[in-house]
């Protein structure tokens, strides 16, 4: 989709379809809606007056100009109340519009949001309406057959009459455009089948990403892993014919003397739950459980888009979880990197035997903040829904930082406690630790043993076992993968730059 900055009156606008936003309870129109509505009869300002549309959120109308405009429909969307809205708003209300100009095959649209919205940078606000409009008209139809072809928008204009805003406008295009284009890498990525995406696929799909930003990626093979003493890690791959890789991808934007922060993402390609099998109902959708390095190689891609000036490695633990005559056994003990041994009390919880020796790594490169990210636990989904990411952390300004990022990009977090009581229920009896401390405070746990592994370096670990993946359509969000994390990250490296 073509985006571009229009300095055009409603009414003059070429295109097929116009979106406007109406806030709740507002019963006047947006001042640059009025002159339009004059020439449509003050149609619009009746449906308002009789409360045929009252702006409430999701609420849509569409608007048939007859010719009296060059626009041939506008599409109303609500923005809700007044006090409550924000750039999260837009993204959905943009994505909201656009899906219903999709519809009503609408090829060209313009959208009045910038001009209307006042207290946001327009900076800001532009990219959350390109993130929302592109994230919005998101589908995966690879592997679908049909030849059909849809029609979809094409061009969208964002009308914006203030010259002083045009820089900021444009800058805010391709931010939000390029966010938009990796969260979207992030979800295809989550969206593949296992038999299609196994550990050499993704890797080979890093390296692309990596020659396309001047990114440096390497890839450490099995023999490689050995080698560094990583026994967490093949451990779990030792159950499947697919051969494990970890990628490194190192981003030098910053001096070479800064530091190095670190993004490492659970990449389990397909869990089985391993001996410890998982039930066959749903056991379909573990082929997204690769969520965290998803997110981390989608984050990757948009930093080298968009050149931050800051030290990022990002670290994709990737391999298979199967059952086999050579896989792991509830009761076995392995060693990791860090020479720590931990007893396997469930070999379906794999993905924090991975992240150990991937942090643990990662402070062998010289990463000194660190950030993992994982589908780690079914304890976070019960907890927290599909709606807010979980945070565990060991240190309260590195876990703020991200939590700022996370809110600029309109991603929910929420951060649980951590405390050393917590870290008794993995205590092992013949080994250093556990890989499960039984059902209570589950995510916690989880979170804790990979905390085992980091020492004093600042670290957040993100449990998004219930948002890297969505059941149902709403906003911006499809069924199927989300991208979370993608712009989290991003704003983070952005934040981190000197």
């Amino acid at each position: 989709m073509i985006i571009k900055n229009a300095n055009e009156s409603l009414k003059n606008i070429l295109v097929d379809g116009i979106i406007v936003g109406i806030f709740e309870d507002d019963h006047s129109l947006p001042e640059a809606l009025q002159e339009t509505d004059q020439n449509l009869g003050e149609a619009i300002q009746e449906l308002v007056r009789n409360q045929e549309f009252t702006g409430k959120e999701k609420e849509t109308m569409v608007v048939h100009t007859f010719g009296k405009i060059s626009a041939k429909k506008i599409i109303l969307v609500g923005f809700g109340k007044k006090e409550k809205f924000q750039e999260e708003s837009i993204r959905a209300a943009t994505a909201i519009g656009l899906k219903l100009a999709k519809k009503l095959k609408c090829k060209s649209v313009g959208i009045n949001f910038i001009d209307q919205v006042e207290g946001l940078c327009p900076k800001k606000a532009t990219s959350a309406l390109c993130e929302g409009g592109l994230l919005g008209l998101y589908e995966f139809n690879k592997y679908k057959s049909s030849d059909k072809a849809q029609v979809t928008v094409t061009d969208l204009l964002i009308l914006n009459k203030s010259i002083e805003n045009k820089t900021l406008v444009e800058e805010g295009i391709d931010l939000g455009k390029n966010l938009a284009m990796s969260t979207m890498l992030a979800r295809d990525l989550v969206n593949e089948p296992g038999n299609v995406l196994t550990p050499k696929e993704m890797a080979s799909r890093a390296i692309d990403i990596g020659k396309q930003h001047g990114i440096q990626v390497e890839v450490l093979e099995e023999e490689d892993m050995r080698k560094l003493g990583m026994g967490c890690f093949l451990g779990v791959a030792q159950g499947s014919e697919e051969p494990p890789k970890l990628v490194v991808m190192k981003y030098e934007g910053g001096k070479k003397d800064d530091e190095y922060t670190a993004f490492v993402g659970k990449g389990i390609t397909f869990d089985s739950g391993g001996i410890s099998l998982k039930p066959g109902a749903g056991m379909d959708e573990m082929k997204t459980d690769m969520g965290g390095s998803a997110a981390v190689l989608g984050a990757m891609d948009a930093i080298g888009r968009l050149k931050p000036k800051t030290n990022i490695i990002g670290i994709l633990g990737l391999c298979e979880n199967m059952p086999s005559g050579r896989a792991m056994k509830p009761g076995d003990i392995i060693t990791s990197m860090t020479g720590k041994t931990v007893e396997i009390l469930n070999t379906d919880a794999e993905g924090r035997l991975v992240l150990a020796d991937c942090v643990s790594y990662a402070k062998k490169l010289g990463a000194t903040k660190i950030v993992d990210l994982a589908t780690l636990t079914g304890a976070c989904v019960v907890a927290l829904g599909a709606i807010t990411t979980a945070l565990i952390t060991n240190n309260k300004i590195w876990v703020e930082k991200l939590k700022q990022s996370a809110d600029e990009a309109g991603e929910k977090v929420w951060q649980l406690p951590a405390d050393s009581e917590y870290g008794e229920l993995i205590k092992s009896d013949i080994a250093d630790i556990k890989n499960i401390g039984g059902r209570d405070a589950g995510t916690i746990t989880a979170g804790l043993f990979i905390g085992e592994f980091i020492g004093e370096t600042p670290w957040v670990h993100m449990d998004i076992a219930g948002t890297a993946r969505a059941t149902k359509e709403k906003g911006y969000t499809h069924k199927g993968g989300t991208g979370v994390g993608v712009r989290t990250l991003y704003y983070l490296a952005k934040s981190l730059e000197k």
